[in-house]
């Protein structure tokens, strides 16, 4: 195959391809998708919770994953605006989901309950850091977080569950 033709094949291919995966970006912000990507995101952050309870606890000896688990919620908790697009709240879509009409009528509200989540999580990496938390320490910072960041959102923003 002449040099030229290849070169013109190659750029075509190149094109498409983004034609394509432009396509594929643009459906995968449906509300649905984004509902259940949110919903992964947050049962990571319940695993991440647990996991960092049980090493609180003394449950299991795992002190040193402890800041990965509190890194982890951190990090997920910086882009977290962007999960609740509109259109994605309950009675939105077919895929269930339990954000109340209050997230995108108190958009201001909402993002200080997003901050002190950020902000708490922040603590928790603080306090997780040396790879050999204090327990105690550990669990203080876990309940704040609890309180002030998750609990914060969930109280007014998340329908509650029976």
């Amino acid at each position: 195959m002449l040099p030229g033709i290849r070169f013109g094949l190659a750029v075509g291919a190149f094109v498409l391809a983004g034609a394509l995966g432009g396509a594929a970006a643009q459906a995968a912000d449906e509300p649905a998708n984004v509902i259940k990507y949110r919903q992964a995101i947050m049962k990571a952050n319940g695993g991440h919770m647990g996991a960092l309870a049980a090493v609180a606890k003394g449950e299991v000896s795992f002190t040193d994953d402890a800041a990965a688990h509190a890194e982890a919620i951190h990090g997920l908790s910086q882009n977290l605006a962007r999960l609740f697009p509109p259109d994605t709240g309950k009675g939105d879509t077919e895929v269930e989901s339990a954000a109340l009409p209050a997230i995108w009528e108190k958009p201001d509200e909402f993002q200080r309950t997003i901050e002190a989540l950020q902000q708490e999580s922040q603590k928790l990496v603080e306090v997780a850091a040396s790879g050999n938390p204090d327990q105690v320490a550990l669990a203080q910072q876990i309940v704040q977080l609890g309180r002030q960041g998750c609990g914060g959102c969930h109280d007014q923003f998340r329908e509650k569950k029976d």
